[in-house]
């Protein structure tokens, strides 16, 4: 194959041109030196990174880069787009072409077989036989047991973002309609078959009538007795995933989601039946506030815990904890996000649109791009109760200018997504991160101001080129350090570190919050634990001030990642990446 025409005649890269480094704070942001070579597309997966590219003045080819080694990606056709990378049969192979075809990435050997749609067939048959066991009369025997994909809107496979990338969605054909007609219910599973009936528990929601009269909706299926405008009404409640445009989010613990919610009622055993949801207000007797029901249902969100309740309705299991949040603030008001292409919080209101992501930091991310003015907005959402009332409240806006390749065309938008975290290339050179808890971006590093593409998977993997200068740069940490021999007596060694408290009558041991909402660990000795911690059974990392740490943790060249609650994890997999016995991160 001829070479792509190029503004560069004489290229040179070498596997020591890469740079090597771990992200550093906005006061020491590392310079990246830019490498001459044309780069078509590049795709970042943890250590190992995928070129389409003319390097050496060779022909266009498609290389994989790890370890500070260049190869050659036998069969994959060089021009045909990336797409994801999946696990397969003991195998990983690159998509290819929208899936026209899968490369091994081993050996580079082609393959015609649909690779993905293995993965989610595989994924779907373990769902299937768990819940086709479990059913008891919730959901129609004849669907349950045959595929659940065959339709678009109900029963599509949707891949949920997040934490580890194993969890998918489903839409089950229930045995009998609820009382808004839906047929169907929301079910998140692993691709193990743990799964979950997400459409059953609400946690605890007040219901109230104009009298002030209420009564607490605790699920779907229940009915309750409640007087509204003078007729005595048994109601139900209903929910609703939100398919388009909604947010669908896999975190450590929970599964945050959109979703309908609606309030029926029957005076006649539900022969008949009303939509009673404009007329009711919301949450406790000292904060109450009704909705906006204009379309027949309110949009709230809700956060649903992965682990199963220890009962089930008519044989399926539903979440152990869920509780449902309104998307308005405290005084109920309206609350603006982004992700609903909101930008009521930007300083413009020009054309874009908007989403929701969440990712290794633990927190909800509500993103809007400002086409015209080649901005990325971003905020956090925090979910929050008052007097009994549960809101959402969403941090100040912060917003990055972003370098384009094509004003015109919002596919050249210089932004990336690595492991559900958002990052941005900068129109002045630099790859900045959203840092959730802060509510703004971060710079990690400089880069050459020319470059104009990115991809990134987690703050420690990113790639940026500009295909028509002819330059790019890959940065990575190198290999993992891999597992210690000596759980125990590795981290003990860093616990040593302490950071003196001011001695006063106040100061208990224990864990201590600060008004900034950060948490640190108090010894008997009044000093702060830093480092290491071990608390029971769970280690804990705090930083050298003594502030507890979340998300992906590098002790001296050793990646670890806490959960949002600050627990370290281990044997288990985040984000595609493998932790091993001790937490430290293995592939």
């Amino acid at each position: 194959m001829l070479k792509r025409a190029t503004k560069i005649t004489s290229l040179l890269v070498t596997a020591a041109s890469i740079v090597s480094m771990v992200p550093a704070m906005a006061a020491d942001v590392k310079k990246v030196a830019a490498e001459e070579g044309t780069v078509y597309q590049m795709k970042v997966d943890g250590p190992t990174t995928y070129l389409d590219a003319e390097l050496n003045d060779k022909d266009e080819a498609v290389y994989t880069y790890k370890d500070g080694k260049y190869t050659k990606l036998d069969n994959a056709e060089p021009g045909d787009t990336f797409g994801d990378i999946y696990k397969y049969d003991g195998k990983t192979y690159l998509e290819m072409a929208d899936g026209d075809y899968y490369v091994n990435v081993a050996n580079g050997e082609k393959t015609d077989e649909d690779i993905k749609g293995n993965v989610d067939d595989d994924a779907e048959s373990a769902a299937r036989k768990a819940i086709k066991s479990d059913n008891d009369g919730r959901f129609d025997k004849d669907f349950s047991a045959g595929t659940i994909t065959a339709e678009i809107d109900h029963g599509k496979i949707q891949t949920l973002y997040g934490a580890t990338g194993t969890w998918r969605r489903y839409n089950y054909k229930l045995e009998t309609a609820r009382t808004n007609g839906e047929t169907y219910s929301t079910v998140f599973s692993d691709d193990k078959g743990k799964y979950i009936d997400a459409d059953y528990n609400l946690g605890n929601i007040g219901v109230y009538n104009t009298t002030g009269a209420s009564v607490i909706v605790k699920n779907t299926e229940d009915t309750y007795k409640l007087a509204v405008d003078g007729t005595a009404y048994e109601i139900k409640a209903q929910i609703v995933g939100t398919k388009v445009n909604g947010l669908n989010d896999e975190g450590n613990d929970y599964i945050t989601r959109t979703a309908d919610l609606s309030i029926w009622g029957t005076t006649d055993n539900w022969a008949t039946k009303v939509n009673l949801t404009s007329k009711l207000y919301f949450g406790s007797a000292n904060n109450k506030h009704k909705q906006d029901a204009s379309t027949g249902a309110i949009t709230v969100m809700q956060r649903i815990s992965k682990a199963q309740s220890s009962d089930s309705k008519d044989g399926i299991k539903y979440a152990k904890d869920a509780k449902t949040y309104f998307m308005t603030k405290d005084d109920g008001t309206v609350q603006h996000f982004f992700g609903l292409s909101d930008a009521a919080n930007a300083d413009s209101n020009s054309h874009g649109y908007g989403w929701f992501s969440g990712g290794s930091q633990g927190y909800i991310v509500s993103q809007y791009h400002d086409l015209a003015n080649k901005k990325q907005f971003a905020e956090t959402v925090n979910f929050k109760t008052k007097d009994g009332y549960n809101y959402t409240d969403v941090d100040d806006a912060d917003s990055v200018e972003v370098a384009y390749v094509d004003a015109s065309n919002p596919d050249t938008y210089a932004y990336a997504i690595g492991a559900g975290d958002f990052y941005a290339l900068s129109h002045d050179g630099y790859i900045e991160e959203f840092i959730a808890k802060d509510s703004s971006w971060q710079k990690l590093y400089k880069v050459d101001g020319g470059m104009n593409k990115i991809n990134a998977c987690l703050p420690i993997f990113a790639g940026v080129w500009n295909k028509d200068d002819g330059n790019y740069s890959i940065i990575t940490p190198g290999a993992p350090a891999g597992d210690k021999k000596d759980d125990t007596t590795a981290k003990a060694t860093t616990v040593a570190t302490t950071t003196t408290v001011a001695a006063t009558t106040a100061t208990k041991a224990g864990w201590v919050q600060a008004t900034n909402g950060t948490w640190s660990f108090v010894k008997a000795d009044g000093t702060k634990a830093t480092a290491w911690y071990q608390d029971g059974t769970t280690w804990y990392y705090l930083n050298a001030t003594g502030v507890m740490q979340t998300g992906w943790v590098n002790d001296n060249g050793t990646w670890y990642y806490c959960n949002e609650s600050g627990a370290m994890l281990a044997n288990t997999t985040v984000s595609g990446y493998v932790l091993g016995a001790n937490g430290a991160w293995v592939k």
